[in-house]
């Protein structure tokens, strides 16, 4: 739990900001080239790591040297070297989106606490508030525990109200 005085995001993003986001995230989008996959396609085609991508290299430069006559013409280094190529590149904007894509969740979690855990502290005074008898706690705090309703008390004092 964060210290409720303590909020370490003060702010929002201007609708102009929102957009200007969003506007470049789809302009990110239509620079890639088309093509997605279907779940089984996710989980059954082979992945590339630094062992695979070293034997496709090699491939490439196998198929320079002692290609000819023996490879056949269906199979062709040009089309392996742009797939090649275009797997590095799709490597590097993953890497910064992913670095992005951190940070955004970062920010998400920390406002995310910080909204629930003041909001906590806010339904506790009211629950306070309800047990000593303040005029008009009792059906804001009932209206705020309908949040833990069905939880069998987790996440909220038992109250004899």
């Amino acid at each position: 739990m964060s210290n409720l005085t303590q909020n370490r995001l003060n702010t929002t993003l201007t609708a102009a900001a929102v957009t200007s986001i969003n506007t470049s995230i789809t302009a990110i989008g239509a620079q890639l080239p088309a093509g997605s996959l279907t779940d089984e396609e996710r989980t059954g085609f082979r992945s590339i790591d630094v062992n695979n991508k070293i034997f496709v290299e090699d491939t490439i430069t196998e198929m320079g040297i002692s290609g000819a006559g023996i490879i056949p013409p269906f199979l062709n280094a040009a089309v392996i070297q742009s797939d090649l190529t275009l797997f590095g590149q799709l490597d590097s904007i993953e890497s910064n989106l992913t670095n992005l894509l951190r940070h955004v969740t970062d920010l998400k979690r920390i406002c995310g606490s910080e909204g629930y855990d003041n909001g906590l502290a806010v339904y506790r005074i009211y629950e306070a508030a309800a047990m000593a008898g303040i005029p008009g706690a009792k059906e804001s705090y009932d209206k705020l525990k309908q949040r833990f309703d069905g939880q069998g008390n987790t996440g909220r004092p038992a109250a004899n109200i």
